[in-house]
């Protein structure tokens, strides 16, 4: 199973305080500075504008997501270098589209923090993933106020992150909004297929050719666990084990052999072609009925628009059986 090299703290985004400042900065002699908001985060306090014009992103996925939905001004954002190679339609790709035609632009491969190309866009605010601002932060500090959000090793929801950010920068009727379209859609879904979601047994997997498995605080998990979703013993497995369970290539079947329907995690097309070769793939219960629901790593993380999109693949799932 594909997993992040990255170490991690453990923290949290929980509980955010903004206050509106105003006062003399060094340089201003005497003149009014800018108005901020004081924010506390996991990684300490920061002021950010009541004004901010322009964000970059430092991970690219759950901090993109949410400020492309907050509808921030994006001035620039990572890129993931094995993109070219997927073939599925990205939850982020159309909003990402409408900000590069607004001028937001490309920085630096994602995993690769570029220090000098963030300091070239001269952002008023920063917004990353902890796991990769903390190691950097003093510097990304120097540059613009950083604002962390949670990862999936440190286990911070989604709406937590989305509502810190909104009361960083004024939008958190936007929030508000973003939050009450994924209720109520849970809410839908959960009406329209309450007895598929009580009868299936489910599991979001992830393969690769070195092996399988599941990560518990990933999205595709949460999402399903919203929808009251009946999981697969590999859930189970990962959850005694702290959140990970993973399996060799051998073990498909022990991963996944009582699970109805997979929303199966695989990132090409190249990998697929492999899976489906495998002579342990027709085993699979899953398999043999097509109840097979395909994403890959760009919803392991995310924000709301991410989310939405995972319940459509649910729906998916749901609506074959």
């Amino acid at each position: 199973m594909k997993s992040s090299s990255a170490l991690v703290r453990v923290s949290s985004v929980a509980g955010v305080a903004v206050v509106v400042l105003s006062g003399c900065s060094a340089g201003t002699s005497g003149e009014s500075a800018e108005p901020t908001r004081t924010v506390a985060t996991s990684l300490g306090t920061v002021q950010v504008p009541l004004e901010v014009d322009s964000v970059v992103v430092v991970e690219g996925r759950r901090d993109l997501d949410v400020v492309l939905a907050l509808e921030l001004p994006l001035v620039g954002f990572p890129v993931d270098s094995d993109s070219a190679s997927f073939d599925l339609e990205a939850p982020l790709g159309d909003a990402l589209d409408e900000a590069r035609a607004e001028g937001a632009r490309e920085l630096f491969n994602r995993n690769e923090v570029d220090l000098e190309a963030i300091a070239a866009a001269d952002p008023d605010l920063i917004v990353g993933r902890d796991e990769d601002v903390e190691r950097v932060y003093d510097q990304l500090s120097a540059i613009a106020p950083v604002i962390p959000l949670s990862s999936v090793a440190s286990g911070g929801a989604w709406q937590d992150d989305l509502r810190l950010v909104a009361e960083a920068t004024g939008r958190d009727d936007r929030a508000a909004e973003l939050v009450a379209a994924y209720d109520a859609r849970v809410q839908e879904l959960s009406r329209l297929y309450t007895q598929q979601i009580a009868e299936t047994v489910v599991l979001p997997l992830d393969w690769a050719p070195e092996g399988s498995g599941v990560v518990t605080s990933r999205l595709q998990t949460e999402v399903l666990t919203d929808l009251g979703a009946v999981f697969g013993s590999a859930v189970t497995a990962a959850r005694d084990a702290g959140g990970t369970a993973e399996y060799g290539p051998e073990e498909l079947v022990t991963a996944a052999g009582d699970a109805d329907a997979l929303l199966l995690i695989v990132d090409t097309p190249e990998e697929m072609t492999s899976l489906a070769a495998d002579p342990l793939w027709p085993l699979l219960p899953a398999a043999g009925t097509d109840r097979v629901v395909r994403t890959d790593k760009f919803t392991h993380e995310g924000g709301p628009l991410t989310a939405m999109a995972v319940l459509d693949l649910a729906e998916q799932l749901y609506a074959a059986g």
